[in-house]
């Protein structure tokens, strides 16, 4: 897998989980969903060192507490920290947002953001069902939809797939006539849709967002 950030998206129960495992091996670290977790020993401390007998070089300096003291928010910045210092060339998240505070929330984004700016030449790959945890780090989307995986769409490249053109209603007709539309509103005498493909028009034409972009793809499936 080439260096960068992957959005993992599709349906729930389509198989973004599985993919995820198949992923797994000796050059990859993972960070499972919460309720998968598991912690070696009674504290902090006992479970950074289990995890130094086996990864001598990591070395990480936490505040030492009874793993069942701590918030659900917590436990995962603690397995994000030992997964991220483990230093594998690729780091397979799993709903890692899911269920936290907006706090901690905050804290696990910068912590990515910085480990992407470090690590330019290792791979992220991180199943969500929120597109917005994925904007400003994704730069790649994989689709998942009843257990088969799409080849990685760029990003860059993906959003002018989808335009969103606005204009007078019976240019907007006319276009969605011969164009697939995925939706379409009118407003008075103006119309508005987002068409499913490239489309040629002197009309007023945009592209969705990061954010826009991710959440589409979670649920239209792309040509194979």
């Amino acid at each position: 897998m080439n260096p960068g950030f992957y959005a993992l998206v599709g349906p729930n129960a389509a198989g973004k989980t599985h993919y995820l495992h198949t992923l797994m091996g000796p050059h990859a670290a993972i960070v499972p969903a919460g309720a998968d977790a598991k912690f070696a020993g009674a504290t902090v401390d006992d479970h950074l060192r289990a995890v130094a007998a086996i990864y001598p070089h990591v070395e990480l300096d936490l505040p030492n507490a009874r793993i069942r003291d701590l918030s659900v928010g917590q436990r995962r910045l603690l397995t994000i920290e030992v997964a991220l210092a483990i230093g594998k060339d690729l780091l397979l998240l799993d709903e890692p947002f899911d269920g936290i505070d907006t706090t901690t929330r905050k804290q696990i984004r910068q912590r990515l953001i910085d480990y992407i700016a470090e690590n330019q030449q290792r791979s992220v790959v991180m199943a969500s069902h929120r597109p917005e945890d994925f904007a400003g780090l994704a730069t790649h989307v994989i689709q998942v939809f009843d257990q088969e995986v799409s080849e990685p769409l760029l990003i860059d490249a993906t959003r002018y797939l989808f335009p969103t053109i606005t204009g007078p209603t019976d240019a907007i007709a006319e276009l969605a006539a011969r164009h697939r539309t995925l939706e379409q509103s009118t407003l008075g005498p103006m119309a508005k849709a987002v068409f499913a493909q490239p489309v040629a028009t002197d009309l007023t034409c945009t592209y969705p967002d990061d954010t826009e972009l991710i959440d589409l793809l979670a649920t239209e499936r792309m040509p194979r």
